[in-house]
């Protein structure tokens, strides 16, 4: 619909556009009765598709175009927009109609619609010797234009120059000194263009009209698949696809890929295309595929501005003389699939790194992270086998710190059986903030975010470990029903980076709640913790409408999901044990949701969990 609607708006506007002066002919008195009997006549048209009489709404419509051509206004063609507007109003109308009353989705084919149309109003003067050094007799003539330029602007009839000489005024409208096409047949050319002005021949350098649809093309060569060796200087996965997918596939895809040479999968390119195969492995000048993008000047391949770099260039060049070789899992993959993503490169490189050197990283990291923060403040730091614990507090509280932290990482390691050299790769860095201020500001400044006032510690880890810390406001050692103290809040984000790293989307509920119920194990009696029950009965009484509700994000207020959390952990461990929790949490992080985790470690459906649950926090 949006393609009629685009080629309606560009004949309309440039109708209501051309100014007075160049209507040249005046229209004579019998030339307006006989468009106010047409205008009339298509106002009985539309009575007739609303009585669902299509057909013979169909048949007069096209009467009604038949009598407008023989009006020969083509000096004075403003006369009858408002008639031809009435006319591809009916005509979309009648096609909504055999629609089932859905706007048309038929694609415009190149050689059964538009290709007769150019031979009969356009090729007498752009073939042999053609004006403006123009031919339209080929698919090649027209997407190469002429003298003037490009006549396409594929998906855009409005700024294409071909839509642009056929509604123009009298004096410059093609096809000169001959009647204007009709509205149909500018709509045709309007539909394909913006369709994407796809050629469905079989040569575009074959007479236009002359191809057919529907031979269909002779079956692609089977071909024998190299494999990489190890010992190639150039990655087809790594230096060729990604820029294969970003300049190349937009033509070369799809059910018609231009010149019948498809780029979807590695296969598919090995096997070229109408011409034959394109890359011949260990041949250079053999191979089409560099003669066009990689040999001839100006390049002739990728068109338009979309030139590969000259890194792309040598790649290339090595890729075909080390024998064009796959490196990749499947050469029938589609060929995106092949190229990896930023995240994915990036894990690769820190993959690459040994222990020490991730070791460099981190610290360089952590100092480098303090200096966008607190530039004017000389930090200290504490470094243990698991952590580097970095900050402005005072040295013995840095060491205090690292105790703690040590001292967490092996209960972790206990309840979920861990056995990895480290628990973070490159060692965790714990940022500890003397003042409420800096907390602050590294928030503002690192993460860009307003920090609330509950929040008084966060983590993060990304899946590669090229980001693993915590950052923690000190909040002393004294400890109230609002105040957790230093000691619990290093427990609740410590935990909270372990169950990050694991991967899987984990609920927020679950990462809060896994470390202050490991705290709680720590100190029993400490206030805080004591008074996160009544902070659950508080949320819970707001009301929710399904029990299961319980377990999905969003449900609870951020200064509720903490106890909440608190709650549904400490229930869990409890009528499970530990070992069962953590087989439960490992589930979510292979990419489990809550329900088939909850089905697969305590064979029970959520409702009977969060019942179960509900009544013991009565009780």
């Amino acid at each position: 619909m949006r393609q009629h609607t685009l080629c309606r708006l560009f004949v309309l506007t440039v109708a209501v556009l051309i100014p007075a002066q160049q209507m040249r002919a005046a229209v004579t008195a019998e030339q307006r009765k006989e468009i106010g009997a047409l205008n009339r006549a298509v106002r009985s048209v539309a009575s007739l598709v609303r009585r669902k009489k299509i057909d013979e709404a169909e048949s007069q419509l096209k009467t009604i175009e038949e009598r407008l051509e023989k009006l020969k206004l083509a000096a004075n063609e403003r006369a009858a927009a408002g008639l031809k507007r009435q006319i591809t109003l009916q005509q979309n109308l009648i096609a909504r109609a055999r629609n089932g009353g859905k706007p048309p989705t038929n694609v415009v084919s190149f050689e059964k619609q538009v290709a007769p149309i150019l031979t009969k109003r356009c090729v007498s003067c752009h073939s042999n010797n053609p004006k403006g050094g123009l031919r339209l007799d080929t698919f090649s003539g027209l997407e190469a234009g002429g003298s003037s330029g490009p006549l396409l602007v594929i998906g855009n009839p409005r700024t294409s120059r071909l839509m642009g000489r056929l509604v123009a005024p009298a004096n410059r409208r093609m096809p000169k000194n001959a009647p204007a096409l009709s509205v149909t047949e500018i709509n045709t050319i309007g539909r394909w263009i913006a369709g994407g002005a796809k050629f469905d021949g079989m040569d575009k350098k074959a007479k236009i009209g002359t191809a057919t649809t529907s031979k269909k093309p002779s079956p692609r060569p089977s071909v024998k698949i190299a494999l990489a060796t190890g010992k190639e200087t150039v990655s087809f996965t790594k230096d060729i696809a990604p820029f294969m997918t970003n300049l190349c596939l937009r033509c070369h895809s799809g059910n018609n890929p231009r010149s019948g040479f498809s780029l979807a999968t590695f296969e598919k390119l090995m096997q070229g295309g109408d011409t034959g195969r394109v890359v011949l492995p260990g041949n250079l000048d053999g191979s089409r595929l560099w003669d066009l993008a990689g040999k001839q000047d100006p390049i002739k391949m990728p068109p338009g501005q979309a030139l590969i770099t000259r890194t792309n260039w040598n790649n290339l060049r090595t890729w075909i003389v080390e024998g064009a070789r796959f490196d990749g899992d499947d050469p029938k993959k589609p060929l995106r699939d092949l190229v990896p993503t930023e995240e994915e490169m990036r894990a690769a490189e820190f993959a690459k790194l040994t222990p020490e050197q991730f070791e460099d990283h981190r610290l360089k990291q952590t100092e480098d992270i303090w200096k966008r923060v607190l530039p004017k403040q000389r930090p200290r730091y504490v470094e243990s086998s698991e952590f580097l614990i970095y900050g402005n507090v005072p040295a013995e509280r840095l060491t205090q710190l690292s105790d703690w932290a040590e001292s967490q990482g092996k209960a972790l390691r206990s309840m979920f059986n861990d056995r990895d050299p480290l628990l973070w790769k490159g060692k965790l860095t714990v940022f500890a903030m003397r003042e409420r201020f800096d907390y602050e500001e590294f928030n503002q400044v690192i993460q860009n975010r307003e920090t609330p006032a509950e929040v008084t510690g966060h983590s993060v880890v990304t899946p590669d470990f090229s980001d693993a810390y915590i950052v923690l406001q000190d909040l002393g050692d004294d400890v109230d029903p609002q105040t957790p103290g230093m000691q619990l809040n290093l427990i609740d984000h410590l935990t909270g980076a372990y169950l990050k790293k694991g991967g899987g989307k984990l609920p927020e509920w679950v990462i809060r709640g896994t470390g202050l119920s490991m705290a709680a194990q720590i100190d029993k009696e400490n206030a805080y913790i004591q008074g996160l029950v009544g902070i659950t009965k508080d949320a819970l009484e707001s009301g929710i409408e399904k029990p299961q509700d319980l377990f999905a994000d969003g449900t609870f207020a951020p200064s509720q999901i903490g106890a909440v959390g608190y709650s549904l952990v400490s229930y869990m461990r409890k009528a499970g044990g530990a070992a069962k929790f953590g087989r439960f949490v490992r589930r979510l992080q292979a990419g489990d949701n809550v329900t088939a985790a909850v089905k697969s470690v305590y064979r029970a459906d959520l409702r009977a969990l969060a019942t179960a649950f509900l009544g013991s926090l009565r009780r």
